[in-house]
């Protein structure tokens, strides 16, 4: 329960709790004399948006019955976000926003049963001082009141859709001496963004790259006090984007290519792609993109691999080994028992270059780099339809590959080299 007066520096304060005793008037005039002089118009939401009925919380300090601080929340599951906490200008340092996170903060955390506080914090590397606060300032407040940050960059989502998204970010947590699980915070950007700016943000470059920044920390998050903000790093998309693709990628140019003359293409084809992104350009799945711009430079540079021997086209009806064994594929018989010192990638690799160049790309699509099946259709040129049967026989083919494979070595022979 929120107390009604509590003491601070100025003198008596008066504590209203919004979300159970509406006041449209008292709300209006906090929002136009407290919250709105306090931050950028890219970071305030719109007055209707916070007059709505629904789940964000609004309170309100008052002061010789004048509004001098305001604090709104947002619950999210495990998560309680402090979406806005913001003292009249001329009274920041007067101790009131001390009080509304001393006592309406908790009551609100105990109300909705969070795990953790969040909050948006200002990174003073991206941020000057100026008419909407100090961001030295509010990190210095924030370490006083007990909030860590964590190790990661952010970046603040749309907050209406005339507005533009907030970077050099971080997310402030309370309490700041405990470990954060990595979940939890991945599961509330998913939330948080989805909420602000629709399921469309899947696909935007940016909230992926925010997505593997989050997904390359451990299991439980340290917080660092928050002088210690420099050690943060800023957020590269491009460089994450690099991260997250490069490896599966590469793993697809191994299989796709001819010879290691291709590693070379590959740093070409991903400088192209970076540079497209860099520019500004709007790349829905970058990894599609740095694919298609594969195959065509492979393709003009004649590294693409066309097997002397292609597989036959004939589709037996073998039986799947589970969708969490890709490249066990269909098999004639039981799949075969591959001793410690047979080399499975190999063997694998081997077989799936032996492929026709299009059903070897549909599956290098499908079961390496795991792109859905409408976009992946449109990489290859073939109906959604037309592309699922090219990956059915491009695996039954492979596993037929193998099994001749392991017929000839029983018998003492082998598959010609690559």
């Amino acid at each position: 329960m929120i107390p009604p007066t509590v003491d601070a520096a100025l003198g008596r304060i008066h504590l209203r709790d919004l979300s159970t005793e509406p006041d449209p008037a008292l709300l209006r005039r906090a929002y136009r004399e407290v919250l709105a002089p306090s931050f950028t118009p890219d970071q305030m939401v719109s007055f209707e948006s916070l007059a709505t009925p629904g789940t964000t919380w609004v309170g309100v300090a008052l002061h010789d019955g004048a509004p001098v601080g305001v604090i709104v929340t947002d619950p999210f599951e495990r998560v309680l976000l402090l979406s806005y906490l913001a003292v009249r200008p001329g009274l920041r340092g007067s101790g009131v926003g001390a009080v509304l996170l001393d006592h309406v903060l908790p009551a609100w955390r105990r109300r909705c049963g969070s795990d953790v506080v969040l909050a948006e914090v200002e990174d003073p590397r991206a941020h000057a001082a100026g008419d909407f606060g100090d961001p030295t300032a509010r990190l210095r407040f924030y370490q006083r009141a007990g909030f860590g940050l964590l190790p990661v960059p952010f970046v603040q989502p749309r907050v209406r859709d005339d507005a533009r998204r907030e970077r050099g970010m971080f997310l402030a947590v309370r309490p700041g001496g405990e470990t954060v699980p990595q979940d939890l915070v991945r599961s509330f950007v998913v939330d948080y963004y989805e909420d602000a700016e629709g399921p469309e943000v899947r696909d935007d470059p940016e909230f992926a790259a925010l997505l593997t920044a989050v997904d390359r920390q451990p299991a439980a998050l340290v917080p660092l006090t928050p002088d210690r903000y420099a050690e943060i790093p800023t957020l590269d998309v491009t460089a994450e984007l690099l991260r997250r693709d490069y490896p599966p990628t590469a793993a697809a140019l191994d299989l796709l290519s001819t010879d290691d003359r291709a590693g070379a293409v590959l740093d070409t084809v991903w400088a192209r792609v970076l540079a497209r992104l860099a520019g500004g350009e709007r790349l829905p799945r970058p990894r599609v993109a740095v694919l298609t711009e594969l195959l065509d430079t492979l393709s003009d540079d004649g590294l693409l691999f066309v097997s002397a021997e292609p597989a036959d086209g004939a589709v037996l009806q073998w039986w799947f080994a589970g969708e969490d064994e890709p490249w066990a594929g269909w098999w004639r018989t039981d799949p075969p028992d591959w001793s410690d010192d047979t080399p499975q990638p190999h063997l694998v690799a081997q077989a799936v270059r032996r492929l026709p160049p299009l059903p070897r790309v549909a599956l290098i699509l499908a079961d390496v780099l795991g792109v859905a099946p409408a976009e992946a259709a449109a990489v290859v040129g073939r109906a959604e339809q037309e592309y699922q049967e090219l990956v059915g026989v491009a695996r039954a083919e492979v596993v037929a590959l193998i099994d001749r494979r392991l017929d000839r070595e029983e018998q003492g022979g082998r598959l010609p080299a690559l």
